[in-house]
């Protein structure tokens, strides 16, 4: 019987998922018509992998079954229609969580013609999130990136800490028809806040996204979508409920029907790892997830535990998102990234986009071994996914080490 209501399960979510986004559906087809609805109904419904803003209404009912052949993934992907750039390594903070604070890289803009040359690249691109080590409203041609994918009717995500977006931006961000901010806030009080985020102010922050809500309302739009995510850490475990509580204050309506609050674990580095909190006490997720229900708030924890615990690395699919760093570099994925290791992650790069099309890397010797080695499950771990804080690595390295080459 279980397994019956299982499987009406699986059938009924997409429907339902449909049925809560009717007024998002119809906005997106007056506004962009066909092509533009079907670009954002098929983020909602193909996207594997997870990204930001995306739904996998379908996956749950693919994956599975997916996943018990794991070696044909690579072949029923094929090429990448989804995208994660990186905008800028430019930031006028100091987050004491974050690598940049921490790293000696020279700080650049990607400039907007080589952006343009990284969007040839994929000419059946449905989804993208800009995004990267750094504010990328400092990047003085951001918007006029976003509003270049948008006339393409692409998906658009964006993470964002909410520290420059002022009216102006707001309007724009509307007005373009972004599909989803993700908000990086990272505590519910002042003084939690501005301790972790060096630079930033907390009241500045929530006048922001309340302005920003309040021309949603104004401009009678559904999007762009509102999540928040809050990087748990020993200085704001404590205060994750009355973060609920927090966001539930600034108009739980506007937020859009897919939002919810994201508690993710820290990506630590040397640096950093003093305030890794490798689990969260039980009496404060039940208090959490209490409030979230009492105010009827969507929360997910995404927290990392010892990495035997995670998932086995052959059920992996992040490696259809590729990310392209700044200066080119072919990533497999955004999991490699937050490690404050960028020389490494450059020189075991898949490729460089600004040196060679990125079809001719994506079917490349080295980058078609690479797909196929992360579904095996007895093989070597792809040196780039070494200690991946994602899914578990290390049991593969240790019974059968790691390829220096791949």
């Amino acid at each position: 019987m279980k397994k019956i209501f299982k499987n009406l399960e699986l059938i009924i979510t997409p429907i339902f998922n449909l049925f809560n986004y009717k007024k998002i559906i119809f906005y997106i087809l007056r506004k962009r018509g066909i092509r533009g609805l079907y670009k954002f109904l098929w983020t909602k419904f193909f996207v594997f992998a997870g990204g930001e803003g995306t739904g996998n209404w379908i996956g749950s009912i693919f994956l599975p079954i997916l996943k018990l052949y794991p070696n044909l993934i690579p072949e029923i992907i094929g090429y990448p229609q989804v995208l994660e750039i990186e905008i800028t390594t430019k930031c006028n903070k100091k987050c004491l969580i974050c690598e940049h604070t921490y790293w000696k890289e020279p700080n650049k803009d990607l400039s907007f013609e080589e952006f343009k040359k990284i969007i040839s690249n994929f000419p059946k691109l449905k989804w993208v999130n800009l995004t990267g080590e750094g504010d990328a409203f400092l990047n003085k041609d951001y918007l006029k990136m976003i509003e270049y994918l948008k006339k393409r009717d692409i998906f658009v995500a964006l993470v964002d800490s909410f520290d420059l977006i002022d009216e102006n931006i707001s309007k724009k961000l509307i007005e373009l028809g972004v599909d989803t901010i993700y908000i990086s806030i990272d505590a519910a009080t002042k003084e939690t806040y501005e301790k972790i985020k060096i630079g930033c102010n907390f009241e500045k922050t929530l006048n922001n996204i309340k302005t920003f809500l309040k021309l949603k309302k104004e401009y009678k739009s559904p999007i762009p979508e509102v999540y928040f995510r809050y990087i748990v850490n020993k200085l704001n475990v404590h205060e994750m409920p009355d973060f609920v509580e927090l966001v539930y204050s600034l108009n739980k309506n506007l937020l859009g029907p897919g939002s919810r609050i994201e508690f993710t674990g820290l990506l630590y580095f040397p640096e950093i790892e003093h305030l890794f909190l490798p689990k969260i006490p039980d009496e404060l997720i039940k208090l959490t997830i209490k409030k979230a229900k009492k105010l009827g708030m969507n929360i997910s924890f995404v927290h990392p535990t010892h990495p035997k615990n995670l998932q086995p690395m052959h059920n992996c699919i992040a490696w259809q998102e590729p990310y392209i760093m700044m200066g080119g570099y072919v990533m497999p994925c955004c999991a490699v990234l937050m490690s404050n290791k960028r020389d490494f992650l450059k020189k075991y790069a898949l490729g460089n986009i600004f040196e060679k099309p990125f079809k001719e890397i994506w079917y490349s010797k080295r980058y078609i071994e690479f797909r196929k080695m992360i579904v095996k499950k007895r093989e070597k771990v792809p040196i780039l996914c070494a200690g991946c804080r994602a899914y578990n690595t290390i049991d593969r390295e240790e019974k059968y080490g790691i390829s220096d080459k791949i």
